[in-house]
């Protein structure tokens, strides 16, 4: 099983679970994975919560790694979420 670190500028990290991806993740076992977003919706601030919905939980992985960013309203940037896939 992999799990994720996530942080990122303005909040706390954390470390969530990751679930079963499509074809793109952090692969183990030959399964991909990616971060649980109902977790990182949890451990994000309030505020941004309603932006992080917005972006539809579209990750982009780079290896092991992936980060999605979120943006208000308007389309300006609110912060890049970053997470580093952990297995074992």
């Amino acid at each position: 099983m992999v799990t994720f670190r996530i942080n990122g500028e303005g909040f706390k990290g954390c470390t969530v679970p990751g679930t079963e991806a499509g074809l793109v993740g952090c692969y183990d076992g030959g399964i991909p994975y990616r971060p649980n977003n109902e977790a990182v919706r949890a451990a994000l601030p309030y505020r941004w919560r309603k932006a992080f919905d917005r972006a539809g939980g579209a990750w982009w992985f780079n290896g092991d790694s992936a980060h999605v960013c979120i943006r208000d309203g308007h389309g300006r940037n609110l912060t890049i979420i970053y997470a580093h896939g952990v297995k074992g």
